[in-house]
C-alpha cells in the first residue's frame, strides 16, 4: 500500500488551514483597521442619533443636487432634509451648522448641496461660508471672495454687501471673505450677533459650513446660533480614535441638537449595510 504522501493527513492540513487562515485574515483586517466603515463602529463610540447617509459622489461636479436632481445622491439630500424637519419638529425657520472632526470630511460638499436641496424646497435658503481660515465655496458657484462675513465683521463691508446671488434659485450665498488673523475672535463678537439676527429674518433656511471642530473652536462659537448642529463621519476616511476622542469632548460640553451624518457612502458590494433604501426602482439611477 501506499506509504508516502499520506492522503488523509495532507487533507486533514488542508481543512485547517482553509478554516484557520481566512478567520486570521479576517479578525486581523478589523483589529489593524482604524478607519470607520460600518455603523456599529459608530453606535460604539457614541448614542447621538444618526441622521443619515449620503450617497458617494461620482460625477466630476460638486453642485451634483443642482445639476443631478434624479440621482441617487439627491435623493439622499432629501432624506437628509425630511429627517432634519423631524427634529426640529417642523420649524419654519431653520439654522443648520455642518462641522467634522477632521479635514476632508466633506463638509463644504454636504454645506453647498443640502443649501441647493433646501432651495429646491421653494424656501429662502441662505449658505454662509464660515470657515474663515480657508474658504472654498465660492469656487464652486463661480463667484467672487473679495468681501464677506470677514469684511462685515471689521465694518469693511455692509450687509447687502456681502450677499451675493447664486446660479441656483432661492439661494443666495454670503462668502467667508478675506481671510483674517483673528477668526475665532471676529466670531465670538457682538457683530457677529447682529449679523445673525439679520439673517434668520431674512430667510427661512440658513446652512454653516465650518472648520473642523478637530483644530480649531469656531463651530463650537457658532452653535448658539443653531437649530440642528451636523457632525460629518466620511466611510472608510474618518479615524475611530480621532472620532471618539473628540464626539466625547462634544458629549461632555453637553451640546443640544448634535446629529451625525454619514458622507461618501459606497453602495453595492461592500457597502456594509449602508445602501438600504435605493434600489426600489423609482428611476433614481
Amino acid at each position: 500500500s501506499q506509504v508516502y504522501p499520506k492522503k488523509s493527513l495532507n487533507y486533514l492540513i488542508a481543512l485547517v488551514l482553509g478554516l484557520v487562515l481566512p478567520v486570521v485574515y479576517i479578525l486581523g483586517k478589523d483589529y489593524f483597521n482604524d478607519k470607520i466603515i460600518e455603523r456599529k463602529d459608530i453606535e460604539k463610540m457614541t448614542n447621538l442619533p444618526i441622521l443619515g447617509h449620503i450617497i458617494h459622489n461620482n460625477k466630476e461636479t460638486g453642485l451634483v443636487v443642482s445639476e443631478s436632481p434624479k440621482s441617487s445622491i439627491a435623493e439622499s439630500f432629501r432624506s437628509v432634509r425630511t429627517n432634519l424637519q423631524y427634529l426640529t419638529q417642523g420649524k419654519q425657520q431653520q439654522t443648520i451648522l455642518v462641522t467634522a472632526d477632521m479635514v476632508g470630511a466633506g463638509k463644504t460638499f454636504v454645506s453647498i448641496n443640502l443649501a441647493c436641496i433646501f432651495a429646491m424646497y421653494d424656501k429662502k435658503t441662505l449658505l454662509m461660508g464660515f470657515d474663515l481660515r480657508k474658504p472654498k465655496i465660492y469656487q464652486d458657484f463661480g463667484l467672487t471672495n473679495t468681501e464677506g462675513i470677514s469684511s462685515y465683521l471689521i465694518n469693511k463691508s455692509s450687509y447687502e454687501d456681502i450677499v451675493q446671488k447664486s446660479p441656483v434659485q432661492n439661494l443666495d450665498i454670503i462668502m467667508a471673505g478675506p481671510v483674517p488673523p483673528n477668526p475665532a475672535e471676529l466670531i465670538a463678537s457682538e457683530r457677529n450677533d447682529e449679523l445673525m439676527a439679520k439673517v434668520k429674518n431674512d430667510y427661512d433656511y440658513i446652512i454653516i459650513d465650518t472648520p473642523p471642530v478637530g483644530f480649531v473652536t469656531d463651530a463650537f462659537l457658532l452653535m448658539k446660533y443653531t437649530d440642528a448642529n451636523m457632525f460629518l463621519i466620511r466611510q472608510n476616511y474618518t479615524n475611530k480614535k480621532v472620532f471618539e476622542s473628540i464626539i466625547k469632548d462634544v458629549e461632555n460640553r453637553k451640546m443640544s441638537n448634535v446629529y451625525l451624518l454619514v458622507n461618501d457612502v459606497k453602495l453595492g458590494k461592500g457597502s456594509y449595510g449602508y445602501g438600504y433604501g435605493y434600489g426600489y426602482g423609482y428611476g433614481y439611477g
